[in-house]
């Protein structure tokens, strides 16, 4: 029996892991479990193997003097150590909902979800899905108190998605600043997103609702209203349209968007931080991507750490820009080293931006009118601007043409909206069979119309491990 309760528990630790741990972070090999009792101080380590990869072990209880964790589980991953405050309180409050408690040196059970077993699936994903989101909640607001406020507007904010008004879906903008505290006569906005009539306040974009600690109403906020502080300098980790927003995310002010298509985005220190995707939550990890390109960037002896942040930036804000506005988009980054031979045998009918004069010959009309537009756009004293110096919404339209966009280190342009010359045979969709081509001459980045973002790179000099000396290599994915 005993021997029967450590299986199960096993087994339902790891499927834990597999559906809501995996999907927020970059894995790389198989989860592997290890049937070693540790003496672990959290939930969730970070360490590094000896070819410098990253390795989470993830334990079903925290030890203490008298009690060991029984069993782990250990996963390779691309991502950042900063993953661990993601993940931890996430898996926190799903062990508190577990069929199985592995605390004190005793595996047993904790609670009962029924004995047939699909009524018995059915309430343990809907618990553990509510619990996925309180963890959720509690990391970005740091204390159950808080969190719980956030999920009711959470709550709130999906049945609204699902929902229309008039016979339209509705967007919504809201920011809670959980250090404030309205007058005992303020509405609460929490009771209010009950009524139809809540639909109309406000767009998401251009106003919002601003609701103190305990979701009562604070005042309205529109693009003219002053933020907190000045925060003309800081970063801003959004989609562009929803900078009026999400420049009220700071300190202790959580912001919650509702967009028509019914994602919900949730952005913490002018950084988006999870999206809602249908039924899926998605991790947004500007360490993981920044982490990821900076050692490409690093092969320009030139260039200064300040500028490497800088452009890095522009790339990822430009990812989500594509992502939130569903064009899809490819961006291809050039090193040092690649020969013009090389990529002319990637982009088809690749034409030259900083090239002055009549478009080369033998391309079709629509081609050569295409360059005129791009050209007039893209021209400031007779130079063709860099890509990271151009205005954001027109770096987005420019990324959103049909093919691939292709830029150096520095930002100069090779071409945009050229088509990618994809190998047969290849079994990803053709954005992706793209990236990974056009990773053979630096890093190629997919944005899908379904939003979903994936890179790939050009393995790089310092690669000690012989499996990733290879054409290709991931880098980050957001999907």
């Amino acid at each position: 029996m005993k021997r029967n309760l450590e299986e199960l528990a096993k087994q339902e630790f790891k499927e834990i892991i597999t559906t809501y741990l995996l999907p927020l972070l970059d894995v790389r090999g198989k989860l592997k479990l290890k049937e070693i009792t540790s003496s672990n101080s959290e939930l969730i380590s970070y360490s590094y193997d000896k070819n410098g990869k990253g390795v989470l072990k993830i334990y079903p209880c925290v030890s203490n003097e008298n009690s060991q964790s029984p069993f782990y589980y250990e996963i390779s991953t691309y991502s950042s150590p900063t993953i661990k405050k993601c993940l931890t309180p996430i898996l926190r409050e799903i062990l508190k909902v577990s069929e199985y408690n592995c605390f004190n040196n005793t595996i047993h059970k904790q609670r009962h979800y029924g004995t047939k077993r699909c009524r018995r699936d059915s309430y343990k994903q809907r618990v553990f899905q509510l619990a996925f989101e309180m963890g959720m909640c509690t990391g970005l607001t740091c204390t159950y108190e808080k969190a719980t406020v956030l999920h009711s507007i959470l709550c709130r904010m999906q049945e609204w998605a699902g929902r229309t008004y008039e016979g339209k879906n509705v967007p919504f903008g809201l920011v809670v600043d959980f250090a404030a505290n309205a007058s005992e006569e303020a509405v609460s906005y929490l009771h209010f997103l009950e009524n139809d009539s809540s639909a109309v306040f406000t767009d998401g974009i251009f106003s919002g609702i601003l609701l103190d600690k305990n979701g009562k109403l604070l005042s309205f906020l529109t693009r003219n209203t002053p933020p907190p502080t000045n925060v003309k300098n800081q970063d801003m980790f959004v989609p562009y349209q929803f900078f009026d927003i999400a420049q009220h995310c700071e300190q202790e002010a959580i912001g919650v968007i509702v967009l028509t298509n019914g994602e919900i985005l949730l952005i913490k220190n002018r950084a988006i931080c999870f999206a809602r995707r249908g039924n899926k939550w998605i991790f947004f990890d500007w360490d993981r991507v920044y982490s990821n390109l900076r050692p490409y960037f690093l092969l320009d002896k030139k260039i200064k750490e300040e500028s490497i942040y800088d452009k890095i930036k522009a790339i990822y804000c430009t990812l989500l820009d594509v992502s939130f506005s569903h064009t899809g988009g490819c961006l291809a980054i050039v090193v040092p080293g690649i020969e013009t031979e090389e990529i002319s045998k990637i982009i088809k009918d690749r034409f030259d931006l900083s090239v002055t004069g009549n478009p080369p010959e033998g391309i079709s009309a629509e081609s050569k009118e295409k360059i005129e537009v791009l050209k007039y756009l893209l021209v400031d004293n007779n130079s063709i601007r860099s890509f990271f110096d151009i205005e954001k919404p027109l770096r987005k339209e420019i990324l959103s043409l049909d093919g691939a966009t292709v830029v150096s280190l520095d930002g100069s342009f090779y071409c945009a909206g050229s088509i990618v010359a994809v190998t047969g045979g290849s079994s990803s969709g053709g954005r992706a069979a793209a990236a990974k081509r056009l990773a053979q001459i630096g890093v190629g980045i997919k944005v899908s119309e379904d939003g979903y973002i994936e890179a790939f790179g050009l393995p790089l000099n310092e690669c000690k491990d012989e499996k990733e000396v290879q054409r290709m290599r991931p880098l980050f994915k957001i999907k």
